[in-house]
């Protein structure tokens, strides 16, 4: 995975936990790394690894671990570090979910060995969106969280229901999105 996603790990934690507590994490993720640089790979346990230790300490399910990570890392890590894409990606909550798929693969276009997941969307005739996410690392819960994230960034309220999982046998996740 890309350091960039273990950076925002680490700034969800120093935030909201503190620095002695992504220390701890780090120790029980059994993770020596002094820093993450943005665009190099870091093996994928490493980050699973690092979630699951978040929600040891922090007492939390590791799926809500995943979510609140999502949720964070929209508006603080992803708008720092991508903030020319983002400006790209709409004006809307809307506008910018339908252009995710387009955001990853502007984004990793040029990273060595980047696998970014795959979007395809559907609008239903009552205002409804549905995500369908693609990705061999079947980070769902991630998913909902960004999503829920893209809501907070652009001041919206939106719900979502995931109503297909790849963890659960599906060939892909289904996330509906509602927008209030």
């Amino acid at each position: 995975m890309k350091g960039i996603i273990n950076k925002g790990i680490e700034e969800l934690v120093e935030e909201t936990l503190g620095q002695d507590k992504w220390k701890e994490i780090k120790e029980k993720a059994g993770c020596d790394e002094p820093f993450f640089s943005a665009s190099e790979d870091y093996p994928d346990q490493m980050t699973l690894d690092l979630a699951v230790a978040a929600a040891e300490v922090s007492g939390l399910a590791i799926e809500d671990v995943m979510v609140e990570f999502g949720k964070f890392w929209i508006s603080n890590t992803g708008a720092k570090a991508y903030s020319a894409f983002f400006n790209l990606a709409g004006s809307s909550a809307r506008e910018f979910l339908i252009n995710m798929d387009r955001v990853h693969r502007q984004v990793t276009r040029n990273m060595k060995n980047a696998r970014p997941p795959h979007f395809e969307y559907e609008e239903l005739p009552d205002g409804r969106l549905l995500m369908h996410y693609q990705s061999e690392r079947k980070l769902c819960k991630v998913l909902k969280g960004l999503i829920l994230g893209v809501g907070i960034y652009f001041g919206e309220e939106l719900q979502v229901k995931e109503t297909a999982c790849m963890s659960e046998g599906d060939p892909r996740c289904t996330m509906e999105v509602i927008f209030l």
